[in-house]
């Protein structure tokens, strides 16, 4: 409903009803099961607590998705979401009580809550739900409570918020019947003391994904008697990993973790994503890593590592676990002259699985396209690729946008501009580069229909800004082109 659209009969009766908090939880036990959705939004909107306490006890499906709601925290929701379960711990359930699983996840069941409230048979209204409503299963399956709270951390502060803080201890005082069940845990730059607090009360084999931004490394030394737990774990990120604050103390014990760290891997049997991005501690250990998986990855992400050695990069065709990678990403990783056949050699192991490919600044010139050619034209199930910010010559280019040709699932290209458009140190012939684009969009015309393109440029050397060039089939075939920053620039 837009904002100069007038409100429903149904909105102006829910709003009327609201504003009668009594009059609301008296009507519940009457109300037809298609309607709590639409009457539990409202409730949480204008944060009629009350009522949503009472919702919440009587919720007529297996599952309340209720994070999807949930913009930023606020406790006083919480605390009345949770008084609502409180009711079904401690008392004989409603006989229209169907809850299970209190969702608290955001970004997740949005179809849930834009399904409309219509007038059909409230039994068939309710299946339907049901239906589009996933039930929510255990990664431990040895978990047997009968009501489940789920949840994802991400803990950016030096402390928990008071949120988190009252979840735990809400759900610390009700262990024996309520089972929180975090799927996903974000740490960025927190202390160790306060990850502890998650990491100890959570079960550990619940979390799926990890994701470590910004730590030092003597604390992933004492994350490892919990890592050792996290039996399901599909999804592993380190980015962003320091050098200790005492280099020199730590660097005879670095240097045995380093070696030792890799055999965690042996604990995941479940291990299907692995990003390793802006780390220093995997130079001259890669293969030692991959090798110690025990599952064939779908993800293999390798960014911003300038410290990898070239034999790091080389043991990558021989790993027998990126056979069926479906995304592999290796920006900012620099690809020597000696070993330009090296894209081409991974590409060949990946043909019939890969599906977005990521090349973005990796020093990549003619040698490493030209080799990579003959294994591209074959990785017939990609839906994107990006090689922004390489070298390449337009004959080249025409190449690679041929032998893109028979790539008919491709949904999104990025190229680099050709150095025709540069002259001197990296100088953009800003005219030449408008004249270019819409050539070579023309040309990869002829070949195919293409969906989203785009031409980029290196920094230049007098305005430091990239320049864009953008094709959309959709709308309208549109075309148009973008600098970084400003408008203006000073390139010839």
């Amino acid at each position: 409903m837009s904002l100069d659209s007038p409100p429903t009969l149904f909105h102006l009766a829910r709003h009327t009803l609201l504003m009668e908090e009594a009059l609301a939880i008296s009507a519940l036990e009457e109300l037809p099961c298609h309607l709590f959705p639409e009457l539990f939004k409202g409730a949480f909107t204008d944060r009629h607590t009350n009522v949503l306490t009472a919702m919440v006890s009587i919720w007529p499906l297996p599952c309340l998705p209720v994070g999807t709601l949930l913009e930023e925290p606020h406790l006083e929701t919480l605390k009345a979401l949770l008084d609502g379960l409180n009711v079904q711990v401690t008392q004989t359930c409603n006989s229209r009580c169907k809850l299970r699983v209190l969702d608290l996840r955001r970004n997740m069941h949005h179809e849930f809550w834009g399904m409309k409230a219509v007038s059909h048979e409230d039994n068939c209204s309710l299946q339907i739900m049901a239906q589009k409503q996933p039930m929510e299963t255990c990664p431990d399956p040895e978990r047997e409570n009968p009501f489940k709270v789920v949840t994802d951390f991400e803990l950016r502060d030096a402390s928990l918020d008071e949120w988190t803080i009252y979840l735990l201890q809400w759900v610390e005082q009700r262990k024996s019947s309520i089972h929180l069940c975090c799927r996903k845990l974000h740490v960025w730059d927190s202390p160790f003391s306060t990850v502890i607090k998650i990491l100890e009360f959570v079960d550990l084999n619940c979390i799926l994904e990890l994701r470590l931004s910004h730590w030092r490394f003597e604390f992933l030394v004492d994350l490892v008697p919990y890592l050792e737990q996290m039996n399901n774990l599909h999804t592993l990120m380190l980015e962003g990993i320091k050098n200790s604050l005492n280099f020199t103390a730590w660097e005879e014990e670095e240097d045995e973790w380093q070696g030792s760290f890799p055999f965690q891997f042996s604990n995941f049997s479940c291990l299907q994503n692995l990003y390793l991005n802006d780390i220093y501690f995997i130079e001259d250990s890669l293969e030692e890593w991959l090798s110690c998986l025990m599952t064939p990855l779908e993800t293999l992400s390798i960014t911003d590592c300038p410290r990898l050695l070239q034999s790091d990069l080389e043991c990558l065709p021989r790993c027998s676990n990126i056979f069926k990678l479906k995304h592999l990403h290796m920006n900012a990783i620099l690809l020597s002259d000696a070993v330009s056949e090296l894209p081409g050699l991974i590409l060949e192991k990946v043909t019939s699985t890969l599906q977005i490919l990521e090349l973005e600044q990796c020093g990549m010139r003619d040698s490493h396209f030209q080799a990579l050619l003959p294994a591209l034209s074959k990785c017939s199930q990609l839906l994107k690729v990006n090689f922004y910010h390489n070298d390449i010559s337009l004959p080249v280019l025409k190449r690679l946008l041929c032998h893109t040709a028979n790539l008919s699932q491709l949904t999104q290209e990025l190229y680099p501009a050709p150095l025709e458009c540069y002259e001197g140190n990296n100088t953009i012939l800003k005219d030449r580069f408008k004249k270019l684009c819409p050539e070579l969009l023309c040309f990869l015309r002829t070949k195919r229909l293409p969906k989203k393109v785009s031409f980029a440029t290196n920094a230049c050397s007098q305005c430091s800004h990239s320049f864009y060039y953008y094709y959309n089939q959709e709308p309208n075939d549109s075309c148009y082109y973008y600098n970084q920053e400003t408008k203006d620039c000073l390139c010839q």
